[in-house]
């Protein structure tokens, strides 16, 4: 079952949680699995043992440094860019600002090649200036979530 720490008495060794269903429940320091020491407003998943305490608490609060980071102002200039420029853009995009963990899911080489492709097509007239703003449009939108 999952809660999280409301309180803790003032020897710091009885820790009150509610859980997800709203039931509130108890447990003792030596109940608890995880490192560190477990603290107020910290997200939690516990067992509940027959005498209706918590039992074998484990800590599920994502450290500080595991949290994502908010990319918002790169993802959008990677946009402008994108939408500026093209497939030089998406080259820009993929070869300068995305992340390295993001490589396999969104790749760097094909897009930009795929783009430069249609770029080619905006010297075929009508058809391939609509094709050309599609591509420039799907891969300024792809390049702002690479970058994100």
């Amino acid at each position: 079952m999952e809660g999280k720490i409301l309180g803790v008495d003032k020897n710091g060794n009885l820790f009150t949680i509610r859980a997800q269903n709203g039931e509130r429940y108890t447990f003792v320091k030596s109940e608890w699995q995880s490192e560190g020491t477990p603290y107020v407003g910290q997200s939690i998943d516990f067992n509940i043992s027959e005498d209706n305490k918590a039992i074998e608490v484990f800590n599920i609060t994502k450290p500080v440094l595991e949290q994502t980071q908010d990319n918002t102002p790169k993802a959008i200039i990677a946009l402008l860019i994108t939408l500026f420029f093209g497939f030089i853009g998406t080259a820009v995009t993929r070869f300068a600002l995305m992340e390295e963990e993001k490589e396999e899911e969104f790749g760097k080489l094909t897009p930009t090649l795929i783009h430069f492709v249609c770029s080619i097509l905006f010297f075929i007239p009508v058809v391939g200036w609509i094709i050309t703003l599609i591509a420039n449009i799907y891969y300024a939108i792809q390049n702002y979530k690479a970058s994100k």
